[in-house]
């Protein structure tokens, strides 16, 4: 096949396009110098003003230590910190735990928890045939709470990849102690039906008398109270 070679014309006419294109680049290389340059001159007037502002606000001032009445007079405090009566008798964590945790949080968290298993099975009469092969629900009580609790608590220290995790039979990532303590069903059931609160006296939003924090207002004003009765907060 013979080279085709380009016309006297249309060798000029690519010639023009490429004087076009560089005086285009060379125009837009020149825009980007005067827009660095009145920014560098921007920058270098701000320098020179700040650096006159701060010549001029020491030459006003000079520091001096505080002394005599001009000394802010630091009151000794002279209460008492610490707990509220005598922790020898205390042997263990679960004795400390129970300080805060107090029986009356303990009820509250039962009570509110069957409550809302029953009304939510009750809304929920008829069921599917998945739900019939689920664990049936019966109320739970101080002990298991207490249980339920404490596998909460060792969950924060050995991590798994799933909550399920916690109950397997897998030689190589096992924690036979979960198992031991409460059926996996069983946990997640009591987890499901977790609550603090009775449902039925939510008030509406616009209530002048609405509590933003309704849903845990028993426990919250339980744990204050355990606080301020075991530790005093005088400080």
């Amino acid at each position: 096949m013979p080279r085709k070679y380009l016309t006297q014309m249309e060798i000029e006419n690519v010639m023009k396009d490429l004087d076009t294109e560089n005086y285009d680049d060379s125009d837009s290389d020149c825009e980007e110098e005067l827009e660095n340059s009145i920014l560098e001159d921007n920058n270098e007037v701000d320098l020179d003003t700040s650096a006159n502002f701060v010549e001029n606000v020491e030459s006003l001032f000079s520091w001096k230590d505080v002394e005599g009445s001009e000394a802010k007079n630091v009151l000794p405090f002279l209460g008492k910190v610490g707990l509220k009566f005598d922790n020898s008798n205390y042997k263990n964590e679960y004795d400390f735990f129970k300080l805060l945790f107090t029986d009356e949080i303990l009820s509250v968290l039962i009570e509110e928890t069957n409550r809302y298993a029953s009304d939510i099975l009750n809304i929920h009469a008829e069921t599917s045939d998945k739900r019939k092969h689920a664990p049936a629900w019966k109320p739970t009580d101080n002990n298991e709470i207490l249980k339920f609790l404490g596998l909460v608590l060792l969950m924060g220290h050995i991590e798994k990849d799933s909550l399920q995790d916690y109950w397997t039979v897998n030689d190589l990532i096992e924690t036979p102690v979960f198992r031991k303590v409460m059926p996996r069903d069983r946990f997640l059931i009591i987890l499901k039906f977790l609550h603090f609160s009775d449902n039925s006296l939510k008030e509406c939003k616009d209530s002048p008398t609405y509590d933003r924090l309704w849903k845990i207002r028993k426990i919250f004003d339980c744990f204050n109270r355990a606080c301020k009765e075991v530790y005093d907060q005088n400080v």
